[in-house]
């Protein structure tokens, strides 16, 4: 009878030992994926120049939808916000190829062009490295600035070129 009572014990020491383990390795697992993830704050402490589109490019803006789709994005990633990196895939890669393949004409340089270029190449790149779990935190956030200066680089060439567009000048005979 000893024996039977002692093996029982024994049974319900390891079972609960089992447990207690299991417990504390989530834990662990929990905030190491916590020490991975952005906040607001990492990204406020990103140092780029965010330059805005000027008053007026509005005319010419109004009608670029993919351009309004992947800007909202951008604002929404300034809040820590990676649901357009998360999604849908073809959500993500329509958005891309309507960006490049839409350019409206009064602002259809190659400089423009090339501009969307490195925006898209740098969404990519930050739409692949969300994906993947074992990238560290310091990777993913030179992502993201990599992201906000393209944006910041497209939007300041947009700027330029209607600005340049909007000067008369008079040439002298």
């Amino acid at each position: 009878m000893k024996t039977i009572c002692i093996c029982i014990i024994c049974c319900i020491l390891s079972v609960s030992c089992k447990k207690n383990n299991k417990d504390v390795n989530e834990g662990i697992t929990t905030k190491i994926l916590d020490s991975t993830l952005i906040s607001k704050e990492d990204l406020k402490q990103i140092n780029f120049t965010d330059i805005g589109l000027d008053i007026k490019t509005d005319k010419v803006m109004a009608s670029w939808q993919p351009y309004i789709t992947i800007a909202d994005a951008v604002e929404s990633l300034k809040q820590a916000d990676f649901s357009f990196f998360t999604a849908d895939i073809e959500v993500f890669n329509s958005a891309i190829k309507d960006l490049e393949n839409t350019i409206p004409e009064p602002i259809k340089t190659q400089s423009i062009q090339a501009r969307v270029l490195a925006l898209k190449t740098q969404l990519l790149k930050l739409k692949g490295l969300v994906a993947l779990q074992t990238i560290s935190k310091k990777e993913k956030l030179l992502a993201v600035k990599e992201v906000f200066v393209a944006f910041s680089n497209l939007n300041l060439q947009i700027n330029k070129k209607v600005e340049k567009d909007s000067q008369n000048i008079e040439r002298p005979y």
